[in-house]
């Protein structure tokens, strides 16, 4: 039974090396426990060098036969239109996802394949977070976290959705529907609260891989677009008590020209947090909050906690935690 592996690439010839090297020991490695890769890079506005370096990577597993590569030279088109276009050109009864920025670990994909052959549908993994960081605004060094997995197949809120290397099957696929390409950081979040009502999930022991933050990611870059799409994805929920502060022009804007899908009516006291008078003041005080230093921070919600200081995060951390 094989996977699809998908990879949407774009402006990555800096990440290119790393990722052609992780990929080819990789796909040797899954070769060899005996289960059939079928490597989807769709690789968006390739340059010269892209397209060479893709090219040879795709004939070495080829030549090797340690799996199939199937590269595809496209307009630029979002993160998810791209996985819905992988997903259209292998017909693999199980999915994943490889950003070229990442490290994947081939025990985890073997793993997570057991579980799906099994009788889960979907499959996810802690994993490594790891970026450079500098101390004094001067020595960087490198910082690595580990991010545990957070998805609930019971109750979808901001803190359990999918993590970056989650397997799933194409049945659930078929059943949930495509990743909405109207998005262009949190898809795949939105995707994963569409799958809720048919999910059998099952967490992995091993770690997914590494999710390397160094500024030009998509998600987890704390953007005003990911703020919005996150919101967005409750609204069209009528989950309210997840929203968050967000700009409040631009998420207006957003609802009402692409955001309200399922033709939602914003209950008037929600319509006054999103984007009423005092919006703006309180979406300003929330992002210089969230961009404190991370001692300052902590010791600002760890006073709020006691009822010693007056903090919007804190604040919002308790309205998320207001439903049972």
């Amino acid at each position: 039974m094989p996977i699809a592996v998908i990879s949407s690439l774009y402006r990555c010839e800096r990440h290119l090396p790393g990722f052609t090297a992780a990929v080819f020991g990789f796909a040797k490695r899954v070769s060899e426990s005996g289960i059939s890769v079928h490597f989807v890079p769709i690789v968006n506005e390739a340059t010269r060098r892209e397209r060479e370096e893709i090219d040879r990577l795709a004939k070495e597993i080829n030549s090797h036969y340690f799996g199939r590569m199937t590269p595809q030279y496209v307009p630029r088109e979002t993160l998810y239109a791209s996985w819905n276009r992988g997903l259209a050109l292998s017909q693999a009864p199980i999915f994943t996802f490889w950003n070229v920025d990442d490290f994947r670990a081939a025990d985890a994909l073997i793993e997570g394949y057991s579980a799906l052959q099994s009788g889960a549908n979907l499959v996810d993994f802690d994993y490594t977070r790891v970026r450079q960081v500098k101390r004094f605004g001067l020595f960087a060094r490198e910082e690595r976290i580990a991010v545990p997995c957070m998805f609930d197949g019971e109750r979808f809120t901001r803190r359990n959705g999918i993590g970056p290397f989650f397997m799933a099957r194409r049945s659930l696929y078929a059943q949930t529907g495509q990743f909405d390409a109207i998005f262009e950081v949190a898809g795949d979040t939105e995707w994963a609260s569409r799958a809720l009502p048919w999910v059998k999930f099952q967490r992995g022991g091993a770690k997914g891989g590494e999710f390397l933050v160094h500024g030009d990611n998509l998600s987890n870059s704390g953007g005003d677009r990911e703020d919005i799409e996150v919101n967005v994805i409750f609204m069209r929920r009528g989950a309210w008590e997840q929203l968050r502060p967000a700009n409040p022009t631009a998420l207006r804007e957003a609802w009402e020209s692409w955001g309200n899908t399922e033709r939602v009516a914003i209950p008037p006291e929600q319509a006054a947090f999103l984007w009423g008078a005092a919006a703006e003041r309180r979406w300003k005080r929330y992002r210089r909050e969230r961009n404190q230093a991370p001692a300052l921070r902590r010791l600002r919600l760890a006073l709020a906690a006691r009822g010693l200081m007056q903090s919007v995060e804190w604040s919002m951390a308790q309205r998320g935690r207001s439903r049972p």
